[in-house]
């Protein structure tokens, strides 16, 4: 196996990422955490309408502005939030990502707004699995270039966390309101 990339952050941490691949990432950071980080909470983000405008990623070039179709973050025990993808810095207090990714929430549609899928780290590590599909092309090319290491888990789990609306996905659901008070 290769040696797993540097965070994009610049920090001195090294963590495996793969951009593109934010659910394969935070697994990884959940599994193989900093010293003295312990990750609480593995969080999913989407909106009901396919995509939701994250603001400060990476990926937006010189905007930031990217629309995912769902993205992947995780929370410490600390309310630190680490995105992987994220210009702030790594980890950043839960009010800052929170301020700085949706600074124009207000004047999105209902359907646009964010929503949260809050699953507990432990159980993120246990359950998830994802076998890439979701990255091929009808062709079966790759979308993005897939990580150097194997596929997380047996199976296909991820499309459980991906989906805000659907009620049997794991965790809680949680609108941006409801997610601000969860963090503090």
């Amino acid at each position: 196996m290769r040696e797993p990339a540097c965070a994009p952050s610049g920090d001195r941490l090294r963590l495996r990422y793969q951009p593109f691949y934010c659910e394969e990432n935070i697994w990884w950071l959940c599994a193989e955490p900093p010293t003295d980080v312990r990750m609480a909470q593995v969080i999913f983000v989407a909106s009901q309408g396919g995509a939701c405008p994250i603001a400060e990623q990476r990926a937006g070039g010189a905007a930031g502005l990217v629309w995912w179709d769902y993205h992947c973050i995780a929370l410490d025990e600390q309310r630190r939030i680490w995105d992987l993808d994220s210009r702030l810095p790594l980890p950043v207090a839960a009010g800052t990502w929170l301020e700085r990714s949706f600074p124009h929430e207000v004047r999105l549609p209902a359907w646009l707004q964010p929503c949260f899928r809050v699953v507990a780290a432990a159980h993120y590590l246990a359950d998830f699995a994802s076998d890439r599909r979701h990255m091929r092309s009808a062709d079966g090319g790759w979308l993005q270039a897939p990580p150097p290491w194997p596929c997380i888990g047996a199976g296909n789990t991820l499309s459980g966390y991906r989906q805000p609306g659907d009620p049997a996905g794991p965790g809680q659901r949680l609108d941006l309101d409801a997610f601000k008070a969860f963090v503090g």
